[in-house]
């Protein structure tokens, strides 16, 4: 073979390998960024989720400590009725006349 022949094929295997190499860089650099990508997007998501729920818990929280103050106002005035009951029916046991007791004060009608 001659010199020139020779020199021509290991150009073209040297530039073949090169050509190799820089291509599976290419696909595992592809790889990793994907992968990187893939983490990002799901690192995201789940922020957004427990966001999300802190949102949920604080509403729940609140809600909670509204009710609680609902209940006790609504304890409060039934014990109120409850006194006023035992007071008329106490007025009515022992026949005296008319009017009845007065309404107490701060209970709603």
């Amino acid at each position: 073979m001659s010199e020139w022949l020779i020199t021509a094929l290991i150009t073209l295997a040297v530039a073949t390998i090169g050509a190799s190499g820089v291509w599976l860089g290419a696909i595992l650099s592809n790889r990793t960024a994907s992968k990187v990508v893939a983490s990002t997007a799901e690192n995201t998501l789940i922020d957004q989720l427990q966001e999300e729920l802190r949102t949920y818990r604080d509403d729940a929280g609140r809600r909670a400590t509204e009710q609680d103050a609902r209940m006790n106002r609504l304890e409060t005035n039934s014990d109120g009725y409850r006194e006023h009951i035992y007071d008329l029916r106490s007025h009515i046991w022992d026949r005296k006349e008319p009017p009845p007791p007065e309404w107490p004060k701060g209970l709603p009608r």
